[in-house]
């Protein structure tokens, strides 16, 4: 006979893997009994001994067991068995193999035995009466699946896919020979209709009531059922399988036929229901199973009717079960690395293996993919894991095992990378000779790639330190005293795993070098009481002013309203480079202003209270978070302009409801748009509810919820949420409901939506940097701030440093670094006339004073920090912060103050444009 073994000089990790229908396990204690069940339970448990001696001499039938559907009569003072006469009265309806319905199982059992055929209840089927025919009903249920070992260990159900399971060790001590127990757990959900009979209606309490009754008659219990007869062979198996076979792993037919052998004790080559009696009480069998016993295998499987059981009816019996397998895998294969590149398609193979081959599970973070619904992660029938188009929030650990078996796990670890993205500035300058001339490169990319500086795609020469000087990781070259031959094309070229990128930089070298305008110019719109002025913050030259008593074009509307009345500014932003949104949430509407037109192009109508606009760049959305109060208070509703970069008339649009109502909103977190990797496209975002913990996951494309994210056992109100680009991290700012009470820091898998890390001492707001390296969150105190600065990496969050400073901190800004190809920070103060400066690299930090007082904290509106600062993007030199009545430019690469802009009343926050050159 063929062996299931696993060959020791292939196999390392091997573990014994069952599967059954669908039960729930637990370890029960073990009844020992010599009386069947029918008579066991009619008997009084408290009875002293000798009346049960008393009884079994008066009495034979307490000896004699008679099948169901039949009593024990004593005919010439022996017993014998007839079918049943009447059956006590039950309201639990069941429905029999031949289609017809009976009042309760004994009924069904008392018609089988009188017409001498066999009739099976048939569980979770009913037989519902319409019309004139009949038709099978079947209740909802939801059934929990686990097998359990000797060891007694606990796992945690999965709830997604109604399995838990742990391996069965292959080697047990003799002594820990006892049954391994499987227990069903079935909850019929509630489907009833006006159209079913009224018995379908009790059938949930039924369930209960039954399990509660002790007392009441065999035929008054949960009889047994074939979903509990399935279940009673399968840990009939586990345990003859710890108990015959412990030393060596054999096919199930192997170990049926041993079975069939040890249970045959008068060796004629059928089992009859006194020999499986005998077995149940000698073996303590009694706990394979609440409903069913031994002798129910002559119910179910006997297929001629002769009231005993064949060799080949007992093979029968367990052909329906999984077989006894050997969960195997390699001790090579447990770790798995592989590396894929953003957009590609990836098919993962699981390397565990059994006889026969087992379901496989995959998981990430413990949570079971295939119950993910997504597109681009599928779980398929064959054991493979695909992702399709894959991004950089899909890299990390993967685990797959057998279904039945955790024990047995390879682990999968994805990478994913990038292309290279590489820029310069400037793209052409022309220089005299003998000058010096310098020109700026940023790179990035997942892994960081390796950068380089070339001339006419030759190396320079860096052994000439007088000529070339590369300044920090290639983020700058400087080219001294240069000459006719420094003429040409400086590329800055990075490489990694994901291919070789370039930008150039020319350099003309002349006599009488040609002007050359810069490649592109930045402008920022300040937004302040009587309107919006847009200014170049080089020369801080005005270029055109929007007054608050203008008429937009087209209609018979003002900017803000007639002379004396102030504007009220929500939040502004860029969109596409091309219109600047603002809203305006005392008149319930936003403004779209044209970049280069400088003048209002559209008006477009909102809910009440619009505050929060958010851009989603490869959607082409806006999305629009409206208070519905001026005040922060209460509920809020959400809306979307689509086609927001377009030259159209613009509108808005409610996403999908949640329980039917709009107005349940209480946060809207949308990922940022400056993100580096700009082929990463997020698909979600999330919403809060008023002192719910936890979160609503949005799709962004079809404007409707996916799921939800409990978040109670974090005790977690999410109040802020950023999002990581790389690897796929979300990172969230903790409050307990109602009070408000800081509980830390949070960070969600944005894959899974599952916890992967908790910082219950980590209060502050999160600020996560463009390039997703950095986090930086703000800790505010009464007695000043605290910076907390920790790298992202693929292993978690690392702490490098914090800086605690006397400044009570209003807003930062990233600012890109001089000396690396990341980003540092600028954060200004609520009461003071400083800028801080913090080097996220060193820690290094210094400040800026002199920026003028800032706005009184009590006239700043609608949650607008009093003192917003605002940096101008890669490459961008300059920052604008607002005074009370001015702006302040700040110049970042020199920290120091570029101009005043005076008379300007309450700015409230700043926006910048870019305006782009292109040359042939």
């Amino acid at each position: 006979m063929e062996s299931d073994k696993a060959t020791p000089g292939d196999v390392v990790r091997h573990s014994i893997s069952y599967s059954s229908t669908a039960c729930l396990c637990r370890w029960k204690p073990m009844l020992i009994s010599s009386r069947s069940r029918h008579h066991r339970d009619s008997l009084s448990t408290d009875a002293p001994e000798t009346t049960h001696i008393t009884l079994l001499e008066t009495n034979p039938c307490l000896v004699q067991y008679c099948m169901k559907g039949r009593e024990c009569v004593v005919e010439n003072g022996e017993p014998q068995c007839i079918c049943q006469k009447q059956c006590p009265p039950h309201r639990r309806a069941v429905c029999g193999s031949d289609g017809r319905i009976y009042s309760n199982h004994c009924e069904l059992h008392r018609a089988a035995c009188l017409q001498s055929t066999a009739i099976t209840t048939m569980r979770g089927t009913f037989c519902v009466k319409i019309g004139k025919g009949w038709q099978e009903y079947q209740p909802r249920t939801r059934t929990y699946v686990s097998a359990t070992s000797i060891s007694n260990s606990t796992e945690q159900p999965d709830v997604t896919t109604g399995i838990l399971t742990e391996a069965v060790e292959t080697t047990l001590p003799p002594t820990a020979y006892a049954p391994l127990v499987r227990e069903q757990t079935e909850v019929p959900l509630p489907t009833s209709t006006s159209e079913e009979p009224s018995y379908l209606e009790n059938e949930i309490e039924d369930s209960v009531d039954e399990r509660e009754e002790k007392s009441d008659l065999y035929y008054d219990k949960d009889d047994c059922s074939m979903q509990e007869y399935e279940v009673m062979k399968d840990n009939l198996l586990l345990y003859n399988h710890a108990r015959l076979m412990s030393q060596d792993n054999h096919s199930k037919d192997y170990l049926v036929s041993i079975m069939f052998s040890h249970y045959d004790r008068n060796n004629n080559g059928n089992l009859e229901a006194t020999e499986l009696n005998e077995i149940a009480v000698q073996e303590r069998l009694d706990s394979l199973s609440s409903g069913c016993s031994l002798s129910n295998m002559i119910q179910y499987d006997d297929a001629d009717h002769d009231g005993k059981l064949s060799i080949n009816e007992f093979y029968v019996a367990f052909s329906k079960l999984y077989s006894v397998s050997v969960v195997s895998l390699d001790k090579a294969l447990e770790t798995n690395h592989l590396s894929a590149r953003v957009g590609d398609n990836v098919e993962i193979k699981c390397d565990v293996t059994g006889s026969p081959v087992p379901p496989i599970v995959w998981r990430r973070n413990h949570l079971d993919l295939a119950s993910l619904n997504e597109e681009d992660v599928r779980v398929f029938s064959d054991g493979s894991l695909y992702l399709t188009r894959i991004q950089l929030q899909h890299a990390g650990n993967y685990t797959c095992h057998a279904q039945r078996n955790k024990d047995v796990v390879q682990t999968h670890v994805l990478t994913v990378h990038t292309v290279p993205e590489v820029h310069v500035t400037p793209r052409l300058q022309s220089k005299r000779p003998g000058e010096d001339a310098s020109m700026l490169c940023h790179v990035a990319g997942e892994p960081f790639p390796k950068v380089e500086w070339l001339k006419n795609d030759d190396h320079l020469r860096l052994d000439t330190p007088r000529k070339y000087q590369i300044i920090g990781n290639g983020t700058a070259l400087k080219i001294k005293n240069i000459a006719f031959a420094d003429t040409g094309a400086y590329m800055c070229q990075a490489t990694s795993i994901g291919g070789l990128t370039r930008d150039i930089s020319s350099l003309v070298v002349q006599e009488q070098p040609t002007p050359s305008s810069p490649n592109e110019e930045r402008r920022f719109f300040a937004f302040h009481d009587w309107g919006v002025s847009i200014y170049e913050p080089s020369a801080c030259r005005l270029y055109h002013r929007i007054q608050s008593t203008d008429i937009i074009p087209g209609t018979q509307e003002y900017v803000c309203g007639d002379k004396g009345v102030k504007c009220q500014w929500g939040r502004s932003i860029n969109v596409a480079n091309r219109y600047v949104y603002a809203s305006q949430p005392n008149r319930d509407r936003i403004l779209i202003i044209s970049k280069v037109q400088m003048v209002v192009v559209d008006v477009v109508s909102t809910d009440k209270y619009p505050v929060d606009l958010h851009h989603v760049p490869h959607l082409d959305q806006v999305w629009v978070l409206n208070w519905r109060s001026p005040n922060n208070t209460g509920i809020k509703t959400i809306q979307v302009i689509r086609d927001a970069g377009q030259k159209r008339k613009h509108h808005t649009v409610h996403p999908e409801p949640i329980d039917g109502q709009f107005d349940l909103v209480t946060g809207l977190f949308i990922p940022s748009p400056f993100q580096e990797l700009s082929h990463y496209s997020f698909k979600y975002g999330y919403v809060t509810h008023t002192n719910q913990r936890g979160l609503y996951k949005l799709d962004l494309v079809n404007l409707r919820y996916t799921r939800s994210v409990d978040l109670t056992p974090y005790n977690c109100v999410p109040a802020q949420v950023r999002f990581s680009a790389l690897y796929g991290m979300v990172v969230m700012q903790c409050l307990e409901p109602v009070t408000n009470r800081p509980t830390g820091q949070l960070i969600l898998d944005y894959l899974t939506d599952t916890v992967i890390a908790t910082k219950p001492n980590l209060p502050g707001v999160p600020f996560i940097s463009p390039d997703s390296r950095k986090l930086v969150t703000l800790d505010r105190t009464s007695t000043g701030a605290t910076l907390i600065v920790q790298e992202i990496t693929s292993n978690g969050l690392t702490f490098s440093f914090d800086v605690k400073t006397t400044l009570n901190i209003s807003d930062v800004t990233f600012y890109p670094s001089q000396s690396t190809h990341s980003y540092d920070i600028y954060a200004s103060a609520q009461d003071k006339e400083d800028i801080l400066f913090l080097n996220l690299l060193s820690g290094k930090v210094e400040i800026i004073t002199g920026v003028g007082k800032p706005v009184p904290i009590q006239l700043s509106k609608w949650n607008n920090p009093n003192r917003p600062i605002s940096g101008s993007g890669l490459f961008g030199q300059y920052m604008v912060t607002p005074a009370s009545e001015a702006l302040f430019v700040i110049n970042g690469r020199s920290r120091t103050v570029n101009c005043e802009i005076g008379a300007v009343s309450h700015p409230s926050h700043v926006v910048w444009t870019t305006l782009k050159f292109h040359y042939i």
